[in-house]
């Protein structure tokens, strides 16, 4: 009984502890993943664009520091904390912004002209360089 309840703790601590995930994709639909020790730059291609002839060039993979992630997810967490900079609909040009601890995930849809928006996609661009 005892190693059930220690198994237990042991999970819910675990699941407490999650490392939080952050996925951006952007007015064309390229997607960003960043973990606390990489960004994956997920780009749209031909086949998937509106117009059949898009490409958001090549994926990319790049390793980050402590101290990066937590900028990056710091302008996350602005971006949800402000709210007037949320919208409803996801239009082109529009960015979507996802958090996923655990099994919680959260997102929110920013107008295409928000800072928000702006300061996420230039880090974003910069770790990327």
């Amino acid at each position: 009984m005892k190693l059930l309840c220690f198994s237990l703790l042991l999970i819910a601590t675990s699941c407490m502890n999650s490392p939080t995930q952050y996925e951006y994709s952007d007015g064309s639909a390229n997607r960003y993943v960043i973990t606390e020790t990489t960004l994956e730059y997920i780009p749209v291609k031909p086949e998937e664009s509106s117009t059949g002839m898009y490409s958001g060039g090549e994926p990319k993979l790049v390793s980050i520091t402590n101290d990066q992630y937590k900028t990056v997810a710091s302008l996350f967490e602005t971006a949800f904390e402000n709210t007037s900079a949320h919208m409803t609909e996801r239009p082109k040009m529009s960015g979507l912004i996802v958090s996923i601890t655990g099994s919680t995930s959260h997102q929110a849809i920013l107008k295409p002209d928000s800072v928000e928006k702006k300061n996420i996609e230039e880090a974003l661009k910069k770790l990327l360089q």
